[in-house]
């Protein structure tokens, strides 16, 4: 016999203990991450994990439709925990899980974020052990059991159902609202699913290429390096003050991306040690998911190289 068979009030703490966790713990914890996505409204939050899956199945050109389906999915957990006793603990285990297996494969592919807290977010092995020590307390200590009638039952029916519909609507009226038309023929949001596969192709097939404000005239010409940048990205910066930027010998043209779809930041800017780069940005208005600094090596207009999140201490596409 364990402890708690022995001593009815170690008992009684114990299943208290996994009450407050299934019941207030791990729904405020779960409601926190849904609601900074929805308030956020952009894909950006979403880790490459889930924006993979979700291409793989028709969302690549509606990722914000994935961003709300997502989070009111999270919503619906989170009520089902609130106003349902008997379904709490299984919820919260489900969701858990669910989180813990996408970690686990965002920290195999080396992501730097999950983007489970939207803006928030912390790093991915960070927000493993939270949830790992959040479903291992829920295993341990098991709620108190719940003396429901059916009166009882139907109000907490009622209730999740009321709490899931609000939910539902401010997730879908607060991401929707943030998706313009665009009369310029731009997506709303847009990633690189696999850069690898430009290697090959003219720069001129490939649709990021298309989509720069103004490139130099001579891009086609010879060996050129393009990196798309973020003004605030250290890695950027780090790349940037190699010494191959200062002594540049191959022409380099530096693109920038706009941290925001209303525009550039205006804060946390770093100089630019680059003095001979060609410089020159993508438009403003949509959500760019890129993985910066991203790098592509091209020779006469086609590419020989391309990699994202591009190291500086071992570079892989800066080899000329």
């Amino acid at each position: 016999m364990d402890e708690t068979e022995h001593n009815p009030k170690v008992n009684v703490i114990t299943r208290w203990i996994g009450t407050l966790l299934v019941r207030l713990i791990v729904p405020a914890w779960i409601f926190f991450g849904a609601f900074t996505k929805a308030s956020g409204a952009t894909p950006k939050s979403l880790p490459r994990t889930i924006l993979d899956a979700g291409s793989a199945i028709g969302f690549a050109d509606h990722l914000h439709l994935l961003l709300a389906i997502l989070t009111a999915i999270e919503f619906a957990f989170v009520g089902v925990m609130l106003f349902v006793p008997k379904l709490a603990r299984t919820a919260a285990v489900v969701m858990l899980s669910t989180f813990l297996v996408v970690l686990i494969v965002a920290i195999s592919r080396g992501e730097t974020s999950c983007g489970c807290l939207g803006d928030h977010s912390l790093a991915p092995w960070t927000m493993f052990i939270i949830d790992a020590s959040l479903l291992l307390a829920i295993i341990v200590f098991k709620p108190r059991m719940s003396r429901c009638n059916k009166s009882k039952a139907k109000r907490g029916l009622v209730g999740s159902s009321v709490f899931i519909l609000g939910a539902w609507i401010f997730t879908f009226s607060s991401i929707f609202y943030s998706v313009e038309k665009n009369d310029n023929n731009l997506p709303d949001s847009w990633y690189p699913q696999d850069v690898s596969a430009w290697v090959g192709q003219s720069i001129d097939t490939i649709d990021l290429f298309g989509w720069v404000v103004n490139w130099p005239q001579d891009i086609h010409n010879g060996k050129q390096y393009v990196i798309f940048y973020a003004k605030t990205c250290d890695h950027c910066e780090s790349l940037l003050y190699l010494d191959t930027f200062f002594d540049l010998r191959v022409p380099t043209t530096l693109v920038a991306i706009p941290e925001a779809k209303e525009g550039f930041f205006t804060e946390g800017l770093f100089d630019n040690p680059c003095f001979n780069c060609k410089e020159t940005e993508l438009p403003i208005g949509v959500d760019w998911i890129i993985g910066t600094p991203l790098v592509v090596a091209i020779e006469n207009g086609i590419v020989q190289c391309a990699n994202e999140n591009e190291e500086y201490e071992s570079p892989q596409c800066l080899n000329w």
